[in-house]
């Protein structure tokens, strides 16, 4: 397992918490990660990362987010990190159809989800990148 890309909305305060919060554990497991603004980040960049998460309000305010999970979709395991309550399906109903059932969403602050806090993103990612056969490019 190489690098996981953390790309979060900077617009959020709650997301850029977040973001530092899941690279903080994933160091703590000796999994490398880089902490990226949504603005600023490409598919051409992300597609040399072991992982991907899309940290986020429920809401997005830029939908460049999820275009750049359908961009790296089927190359790289991702997932979405919600940052607060709500329904969940909403940002699902938003990818293709052939992604809705692939792409897990956890949340952080619904404590009625199964997916809720860090830790199970923390062991699906390794779960993911250690014996699915993704390997970095290059």
């Amino acid at each position: 397992m190489d690098r996981v890309a953390i790309v979060y909305y900077q617009r959020d305060a709650l997301a850029k918490l977040r973001a530092a919060e899941l690279a903080e554990k994933l160091h703590s497991r000796e999994i490398r990660s880089e902490i990226l603004k949504v603005a600023s980040s490409s598919a051409h960049e992300l597609i040399y990362f072991d992982g991907v998460v899309l940290v986020g309000p429920l809401h997005f305010s830029r939908m460049h987010g999820l275009a750049l999970v359908n961009a790296v979709f089927g190359f790289r395991p991702v997932a979405l990190l919600l940052t607060g309550m709500g329904d969940t399906d909403r940002i699902l109903r938003l990818l293709p159809r052939n992604m809705r059932g692939e792409v897990p969403v956890f949340t952080v602050g619904d404590d009625d989800n199964p997916h809720t806090g860090l830790e199970p993103l923390v062991t699906w990612l390794r779960a993911m990148m250690g014996f699915s056969g993704y390997r970095a490019v290059g």
